[in-house]
């Protein structure tokens, strides 16, 4: 709701250079009250009736509600930075690295490129859209709701600080900057996959096909990293909630890692920041149950 509000105000301040800013601001508000009356109506009943088959329906809005908003933040940030913010920082992050490494990372990787390294990397990458629902339903089935909601809290807040910082650092990333985009599928070929997932991914990112300056059209959101970020913090936390898929998250959160340099999505600069912040999700997490819900704050920290 905060994230939401938000928005809100980002669209009126900035209503001159934001088309549909009155739209997006009325949706926003909506969606604000909509959130507002389902954590009421369910929170507000005892817990015996909560468990009840008639709150089933409720339960399951009230817990998944936010991968939906999600959905529409992710678009509507798109709409907003590059008008508020036109300034990319792709320069600056490149020479970041190359200070960092002496080389730019996503050239020198290329010497190790193979089809089938590719194929498994672009299936690693594109699994960021399915993972957080995956570990959600985990958590839900298994009626462990206390820790879905520390959880989404702890995700979430990395999502939405990572939305904030796309404002201020917007960058589109190495495939753009220091590759040719369009000369991606010769340089980096698959196996079967990889060109159709490129395009869902590019579609997600706005990229019309065949498009002179893809650039131009793609989401700013390449500083942080939210595949390196949401990938640490799934291992992060099954580890800390002792689940077994830990044993899936903590490879999946190191392959991601050499996805998002291998297939030229990311600079390393972007994984770092990435990185820090999954870091200050888990301190923002622990720091607000710890006076929201001081009892799941002390039996989580004797479980981990």
């Amino acid at each position: 709701m905060l994230f939401l509000l938000f928005l809100t105000a980002a669209n009126v301040v900035f209503n001159s250079v934001i088309g549909y800013w009155h739209v997006l601001t009325a949706i926003n508000l909506i969606l604000v009250f909509i959130i507002s009356l389902i954590v009421i109506r369910y929170e507000s009943k005892p817990e015996e009736e909560k468990r009840k088959l008639s709150y089933k329906f409720l339960r399951i809005i009230r817990f998944w509600y936010p991968v939906l908003i999600i959905l529409y933040i992710f678009k509507e940030i798109y709409l907003l930075i590059h008008p508020i913010n036109p300034n990319d920082i792709d320069l600056a992050l490149i020479n970041i690295d190359f200070l960092m490494f002496g080389v730019n990372p996503t050239q020198w990787i290329y010497k190790f490129s193979n089809p089938a390294l590719t194929e498994l990397l672009q299936i690693i990458y594109i699994m960021y859209y399915l993972v957080i629902p995956i570990y959600g339903i985990e958590l839900f089935l298994k009626k462990r709701y206390e820790d879905f909601q520390f959880s989404v809290f702890v995700l979430f807040s990395g999502f939405y600080i990572a939305y904030v910082l796309y404002f201020i650092f917007p960058a589109v990333g190495p495939r753009f900057y220091l590759h040719d985009f369009y000369s991606i599928e010769t340089e980096l070929p698959g196996l079967l996959l990889t060109n159709p997932l490129r395009a869902i991914l590019n579609f997600a990112e706005s990229i019309p096909a065949a498009v002179t300056s893809p650039q131009d059209y793609v989401q700013r959101d390449a500083m942080p990293s939210l595949h390196a970020e949401i990938a640490i913090l799934l291992a992060y936390l099954s580890k800390k909630l002792g689940m077994k898929s830990f044993y899936f998250y903590l490879p999946y959160c190191l392959l991601m890692i050499l996805a998002t340099v291998y297939l030229r999505y990311h600079y390393v600069i972007d994984l770092i920041a990435g990185a820090a912040l999954a870091g200050i999700a888990v301190l923002l997490g622990s720091l607000m149950y710890a006076k929201k819900d001081s009892e799941y704050a002390e039996k989580s920290k004797v479980n981990s």
